[in-house]
Parts: C-alpha cells; sequence; structure tokens
C-alpha cells in the first residue's frame, strides 16, 4: 500500500512538472530580463547589448524541453554566460564562474 501511495505521489509531481513547465519564450524573456540586471539594471537596445556581450538575437541560445523541465542556455565565444533551468513555472538561473 505504500509503494502504490508512493508511486501515486511520484506521477502527481511528475504530471505538475510536466504541466506547468515554462515555454522557450517564457526562457527567453526571464534570460534577457537576467542579463539586463547584470548590465547594471536597465536594458540598453538589444543591438547594443548584443554587440557588447557578443551573442546575436539567435546565434549562441539553446533552449532544450526535458519533458518534466526546461533548460536555456546561452552563449558568447562558446563559453556559457547563463544558464537557467524552468520547473513549475520557476526559474533557477546560474552565471558559471570563469576558471
Amino acid at each position: 500500500m505504500k509503494t502504490l501511495l508512493i508511486l501515486l505521489l511520484a506521477a502527481a509531481l511528475a504530471a505538475g512538472g510536466y504541466l506547468t513547465r515554462p515555454d522557450e519564450k517564457a526562457q527567453e524573456q526571464n534570460a534577457a530580463k537576467v542579463l539586463s540586471s547584470t548590465r547594471g539594471g536597465f536594458d540598453i537596445s538589444a543591438l547594443i547589448a548584443d554587440k557588447v556581450f557578443g551573442v546575436g538575437k539567435t546565434d549562441g541560445r539553446k533552449f532544450e524541453d526535458l519533458f518534466v523541465a526546461t533548460k536555456y542556455t546561452v552563449k558568447a565565444d562558446d563559453a556559457v554566460i547563463l544558464e537557467c533551468w524552468g520547473l513549475y513555472a520557476q526559474f533557477l538561473c546560474s552565471q558559471p564562474e570563469k576558471k
């Protein structure tokens, strides 16, 4: 009985994650917000910002749908500058430290 209850709870959590995972547009908007906050809290024009950070509008950005969660990665010059995970309509973004 305990096993069945645990399996039902796990299935409910997985279904909730699947139904509430952020899509590509939401991930892109969140990444833009995070990157603009690292630029000083204001968003300069997209052209200038992309030139400064070396990221094109579509180049260096990758969206992955992992069934229950989503992952959005922004790269510049083959280095990851932002990595965001989305689950349950929430975002967890990190900027990897340079080695």
